[in-house]
């Protein structure tokens, strides 16, 4: 696909005929998100070979395969019916791969106050949809910004952009529509954790961004970086309190979408300095948190495999039976983090620099985003230190079942990848900086 202007060359803008029509672009933006969700989906799948074993493991895949269909769908809609429709598909998969574990009541719960809190954000967002189709007769992405241009700043458009927001934002987990994904992320089968935090709650904004930039809002620095700082605090705190292994990886997740949400936040408010920039930044990130998030949970899986516990003090000392997995879970810690020379790193240092470009606000926001990566140095470094190095309680037994080839291969695959991506990020950014310019020509279109 070549792109001009950040649509697709030859792309017609007067061809509806039909006021309703699906479309889905093959563009930069899709090709990024297709990349990062067939990746953790298939390293997933072979995770869940021996993890799922026996447990429904033929509708398990079956499902799996539905929510990596609705992430490539959103990535390539063109149209708010399409993104609409794809988005719910993950969704819905989503609600029944958490309550999968349906012999324990924590999954059950935890799915059903997933799917009612998401649905309130779906029907929200349909809303903001239908009025959006009353006002102009089309859903098209590429033609709402000039059909839509008179009523900007009018009290009708914030009241859709308020309603996309949250729709949208409830399954992207900005604070305060994040009180799902605690429950959800820790008590889904390990391999939909890893699917959760790793690219869902992604999907979930990239969604927010295409249906905000289809409806031409892009000026709204302010107001989305006073969110992005709330979320990372938010997320970051509640961590530091957290003893359950995967409770404290979901509220990391929270926090590792306030840094994401930076990162738009300073390329729809400072379109003129940061478009790029804060665009390069949060599509690292993305790739970044995928592949070491989603090894976090993989790794916690297998801590939880083999003593069916998620109590950390419980599972202390655990790792150094297995140092493969330690070594790993190491890696997966520091690169969330952000310590050299992991990946995490690196995508952190793309979203400081675009707010030193900014200046200002933008200096402002770096700076806390800095501070909250050295808060959550603390949870990481604490895990590591209790999980690996700390003393192994009296009642852990003396011999544990080995760790099957099949759980520990995606972990090392995913560990190689954090080092690999944090020494040599030029790999990472040839998939990340086109997607970053369609998104920049697309918000410099609406604007200029």
């Amino acid at each position: 696909v070549q792109l001009k202007s950040g649509y697709p060359t030859g792309w017609p803008r007067d061809y509806a005929a039909t006021p309703l029509q699906s479309y889905l672009v093959a563009d930069y933006l899709g090709i990024f998100l297709a990349t990062v969700v067939l990746l953790l989906s298939g390293l997933v799948a072979v995770y869940s070979m021996r993890y799922m074993h026996r447990r429904n493991i033929g509708k398990f895949y079956a499902l799996l395969l539905i929510m990596t269909a609705g992430v490539v769908g959103i990535g390539y809609a063109r149209d708010l019916f399409t993104l609409y429709v794809l988005f719910e598909v993950m969704s819905v998969s989503s609600f029944i791969l958490v309550a999968f574990e349906r012999e324990e009541w924590e999954p059950i719960e935890a799915g059903v106050k997933y799917l009612v809190i998401s649905t309130i954000g779906s029907l929200l967002a349909l809303l903001a949809i239908a009025v959006v189709y009353t006002w102009t007769g089309h859903l098209d992405l590429t033609m709402l910004p000039l059909m839509l241009a008179e009523r900007a700043g009018s009290p009708q458009m914030y009241a859709v952009l308020a309603m996309l927001l949250v729709g949208f934002g409830v399954k992207a987990a900005i604070v305060p529509m994040h009180t799902w994904l605690p429950d959800a992320h820790s008590a889904a089968p390990s391999g939909i954790s890893a699917m959760l935090s790793g690219i869902i709650i992604e999907a979930g904004l990239i969604a927010m961004l295409k249906s905000l930039l289809g409806i031409g809002a892009v000026e709204l620095g302010l107001g989305l970086g006073i969110l992005a700082l709330v979320t990372m605090f938010v997320g970051n705190l509640v961590a530091l309190r957290q003893t359950d292994l995967k409770r404290m990886f979901a509220y990391s997740s929270v926090a590792q979408m306030g840094y994401i949400f930076l990162g738009v936040a300073l390329a729809l408010g400072y379109p003129a300095t940061a478009a790029f920039s804060g665009m390069r930044g949060a599509l690292y990130h993305i790739l970044n948190h995928g592949i070491a998030k989603g090894g976090a949970f993989l790794c916690a899986g297998a801590f939880l495999w083999l003593l069916g516990t998620r109590d950390m003090r419980r599972l202390s000392g655990l790792g150094r039976r297995f140092p493969v997995v330690a070594i790993c879970f190491i890696i997966f810690a520091l690169a969330l983090a952000g310590a050299p020379p992991f990946n995490g790193y690196f995508s952190k240092l793309l979203l400081v620099r675009a707010g030193a470009d900014v200046g200002g606000w933008g200096l402002f926001l770096a700076v806390m985003l800095v501070l909250n990566s050295v808060i959550s140095l603390f949870y990481y470094l604490g895990a590591v230190n209790t999980v690996i190095f700390g003393p192994v309680p009296e009642d852990t037994p003396r011999i544990l079942k080995p760790l099957p080839f099949m759980i520990v291969l995606p972990i090392v695959v995913l560990g190689l990848l954090a080092v690999l991506l944090g020494v040599y990020p030029d790999l990472g950014l040839a998939l990340v900086d086109p997607a970053a310019g369609q998104v920049m020509s697309m918000i410099h279109e609406t604007l200029f």
